[in-house]
């Protein structure tokens, strides 16, 4: 059930227009932005996009410019660490395709806000990711804000199970929205 889901949702989301895919994504940032939660945190973690993710280049100028620290997501054999992000990185891209850096790690007690990719989420907040369980894993230890962001059409109902971490909050083109 579950990686039927994965398959159709990673399909649409592919199958947007790049205006379409440009324009949500801004409306989507935007949102993040101007929310309590991202002025009040400063340390923040994000995700670089792959297949058609959520972007999140103009949150991550934004914690640059407001000198915010933002880390990055990267795979050490099967678990999920978070490294500090800085402008002038070399990236180097893991085995699914994700850009990591090399840089200090910082530990997920630090961070105070985490913006999570979506595959598909549900109205009481979980999320389903690529099928690795790794955001579950980093997240089940972290009392911070989770958001998972992703496009309107990619809600959905589906049940959950014991490992899942729901977020806080889920927000999309229309809104920041409780859990």
């Amino acid at each position: 059930m579950k990686s039927d889901i994965r398959k159709s949702q990673l399909n649409r989301r592919l199958h947007l227009s790049k205006e379409e895919y440009l324009d949500r994504s801004n409306k989507i940032q935007t949102n993040i932005i101007e929310s309590e939660f991202f002025h009040e945190a400063n340390l923040i973690a994000c995700y670089l996009p792959i297949k058609n993710e959520v972007d999140t280049s103009y949150i991550i100028k934004t914690c640059f410019d407001l000198k915010k620290l933002i880390v990055l997501p990267k795979i050490i054999s099967n678990s999920m660490v978070f490294t500090l992000h800085q402008v002038d990185d070399n990236f180097v891209v893991n085995k699914f395709g994700i850009k990591e850096t090399d840089n200090e790690e910082i530990s997920v007690y630090d961070i105070e806000l985490f913006i999570c990719p979506c595959l598909a989420y549900n109205n009481s907040g979980n999320r389903l990711g690529y099928g690795g369980g790794y955001y579950d894993k980093a997240l089940s230890s972290s009392s911070a804000k989770k958001i998972g962001i992703a496009f309107e059409l990619q809600n959905l109902s589906f049940g959950s199970e014991p490992h899942d971490v729901p977020m806080d909050y889920i927000c999309n083109e229309s809104g920041l929205f409780a859990c």
